[in-house]
């Protein structure tokens, strides 16, 4: 696959791999990528589609090939045969209605490709009367179907499903090839890291590397929330590390409650909380580590002597079940009341 071309970075394995199971015909029937947003999980599954119908798959050369009219049609999404799910906007969760017309339009053969292609976005949103709609499917689908599950996680991914599609896990590229694709690619961008370093490492941390996140916090307000969510993160922490939750558990719960309908950034915060804890676990037990949160060492190696490294772990779990109980569609002011007590 010409993954390059598209935009997919560090992800050579995947892309190979997929190229040589269409060739072969051994491709399974379903799979789950798993990744962050942003990493490509839409553009690779595209891409699959693109070489599952590709007139040159029988051929030497690279898959999908680009040019053919089925390449051509997928690729600008305008493929009959690769049918898109995706969540309502307003919507927190992926409801069981278009999951069960998928059940009805899988015995409708492909209009010109050899195969149909679900590709069902935030999959990790579906209900679990839709995840059961679903497994109805994938027990015994039709030989010309693949469905492809795009999620951020698998915590609600019923085990049954899991145990039907292969789950492969999105990468994301080195700091250094992503500077590199974004220069070369994104003038905007170009100009950003080059205008502010700092700022741009702050937003490369909290994308996580998810190329299509740097992107989106670049070019938009989100930028702001990132950096005011990465002070809110730092603020915690620090109160923790100096025994001072309980006096400003008011003030901080204020700062998550500001979030209280934003159920995804809430969950991302956590996610957040989860890296500044693992970031000072580690520094515990190694002079130059890989940071996922801190971008001031000094600074974390500070924070890092204030804390035992079972009190790191109990954040993180905390952290955790908060993050899964949210998933869950737990109610949210209870969760972050039951978090932040946690910690105290």
């Amino acid at each position: 696959m010409k993954n390059n071309r598209y935009g997919i970075i560090a992800n050579d394995d995947l892309c190979n791999y997929f190229s040589a199971s269409v060739k072969s015909g051994s491709l399974s029937h379903a799979y789950i990528l798993l990744g962050d947003k942003g990493t490509g999980k839409r553009t690779l599954a595209r891409l699959v589609a693109a070489a599952l119908n590709c007139k040159q798959k029988k051929e030497d050369g690279i898959i999908p090939c680009a040019e053919c009219s089925s390449c051509k049609k997928i690729l600008s999404d305008n493929s009959a045969d690769v049918i898109t799910v995706r969540r309502e906007a307003d919507k927190v969760h992926l409801g069981v209605d278009p999951i069960r017309f998928i059940r009805d339009d899988v015995f409708y053969q492909p209009n010109d490709g050899d195969y149909k292609v679900y590709i069902i976005e935030d999959a990790h949103t579906m209900t679990a009367q839709a995840q059961n709609a679903l497994l109805l499917t994938l027990e015994e689908p039709p030989q010309y179907v693949v469905f492809l599950l795009l999620c951020e996680n698998t915590e609600t991914i019923l085990e049954t499903i899991k145990s039907r599609a292969p789950i492969l896990r999105m990468k994301t590229p080195k700091k250094e090839e992503a500077i590199e694709y974004l220069k070369q690619n994104h003038p905007s961008a170009k100009t950003y890291i080059n205008n502010s370093p700092e700022e741009f490492d702050q937003i490369y941390i909290a994308s996580k590397g998810s190329i299509g996140r740097v992107l989106e916090l670049i070019s938009s307000s989100g930028k702001k929330q990132i950096l005011q969510s990465r002070e809110l993160t730092t603020k915690l922490i620090g109160a923790l590390a100096h025994n001072t939750l309980s006096r400003d558990f008011g003030e901080i719960f204020a700062d998550f409650s500001q979030k209280r309908d934003e159920r995804e950034r809430i969950i991302a915060h956590l996610l957040e909380i989860e890296a500044a804890a693992r970031d000072l676990i580690v520094l515990k037990k190694s002079d130059c580590p890989a940071m996922l949160f801190f971008t001031d060492i000094s600074y974390a190696e500070e924070l890092s002597y204030c804390f035992s490294a079972a009190k790191l772990t109990g954040i993180i779990k905390s952290s955790e079940t908060a993050r899964i109980a949210l998933l869950k569609n737990a109610n949210i002011k209870l969760t972050l009341t039951e978090f932040l007590s946690s910690l105290i």
